[in-house]
């Protein structure tokens, strides 16, 4: 009985021991804090618009090893959202890329002001 419980308590551990690897940073601590800042501007599609800098998933640590290493290959970050939004769509991205999502932004402000408006000539009657 000891062995077995001796057993299922290092399988335990070890089981521990595949989870996520840490995650190897980039040499230069300028380009570590380009991704860090990147980081924060991607979401994570598995974690509903969690940011990658954060999140658990293998989603995010791969999305973080793909950022280092376009970072290390010497691309822009706006290479790199570009890339990232061609590949799995806007929604990747924090911050919109073109201007229909600004319009979506700032839709409820323009409806709002317009009922103002609108309330204020009824109200001026």
């Amino acid at each position: 009985m000891k062995v077995f419980s001796k057993l299922l308590f290092l399988l335990f551990f070890l089981s521990n021991a595949f989870a996520l690897s840490p995650e190897a940073k980039l040499a230069d601590e300028a380009l570590e804090q380009r991704a860090m800042k990147l980081f924060l501007e991607v979401r994570c599609l598995v974690c509903n618009g969690q940011v990658i800098e954060n999140s658990d998933t293998e989603f995010s640590f791969q999305m973080r090893k793909l950022i280092r290493q376009k970072i290390s290959s010497g691309e822009s970050d706006q290479q790199i959202k570009t890339e990232l939004s061609k590949e799995f769509g806007e929604d990747i991205l924090t911050e919109p890329q073109n201007f229909s999502k600004f319009f979506l932004w700032f839709l409820p402000i323009i409806f709002a002001l317009t009922t103002f408006f609108l309330i204020r000539k009824l109200v001026q009657k």
